[in-house]
């Protein structure tokens, strides 16, 4: 039988809108609540709320797990997620946004495009901050969507960078920001050097 620890937390990830395959569970189960549970224990315990019909597999990926029905989401707009890939933050922010829009009806397409733009806002904070955990918050009001999402700064040291042939990191940058551009309506990156601190803001008409 499952840890009721380990089901507890579960639903409160999939309630709050994150939805992904049973290593990203196991990861969010860790930096959320410090549950070092093995991924196939994490994929019966996932296996097991669907059988009591909180969760089904997602329609297109087969791997994944999903709320079966948006009236069991209970979204959550402020939250951090951790600095490191191997936790996967990017999906946590891109499945709980995604629920979040649904829940507001959110016309599919605009919620693809918010998808992506907010995917290369997260692979920016990720790649360039400081691995400490990356602060996200969001809002819709009067069909204006907003977000902002701050994370430390690591130390970049240039020149080491250019001897080391490390021009795609800016070449990356520049395509993500372009990207961004076209799909938000207002977008802005504050580095505060003081406080070693980069605050992303953007704005999009969602409905």
């Amino acid at each position: 039988m499952a840890n009721p620890a380990v089901i507890s937390a579960l639903r409160e990830l999939v309630e709050s809108g994150c939805w992904g395959n049973h290593k990203d569970f196991a990861a969010w189960l860790s930096f959320d609540y410090n549950l070092n549970e093995q991924e196939d224990e994490v994929l019966k315990a996932l296996e097991d709320l669907v059988v009591q019909g909180l969760l089904e597999k997602h329609e297109s990926l087969n791997d994944e797990f999903i709320l079966k029905s948006l009236n069991f989401a209970k979204p959550i707009t402020h939250y951090r997620v951790s600095g490191f890939l191997k936790d996967s933050p990017i999906q946590m922010v891109r499945s709980r946004l995604e629920t979040f829009f649904r829940t507001h009806d959110v016309p599919d397409e605009m919620i693809v495009d918010m998808s992506i733009a907010t995917t290369e806002a997260m692979e920016n904070a990720v790649k360039y901050n400081d691995q400490n955990p990356i602060e996200i918050d969001y809002s819709l009001a009067d069909g204006d969507f907003r977000i902002e999402i701050r994370n430390g700064l690591k130390e970049v040291e240039i020149e080491r960078d250019i001897e080391a042939g490390k021009y795609n990191s800016s070449l990356t940058l520049m395509r993500g920001m372009m990207v961004m551009s076209k799909l938000f309506d207002e977008l802005d990156i504050d580095i505060k050097d003081a406080e070693n601190l980069a605050v992303f803001t953007a704005k999009k008409k969602v409905s």
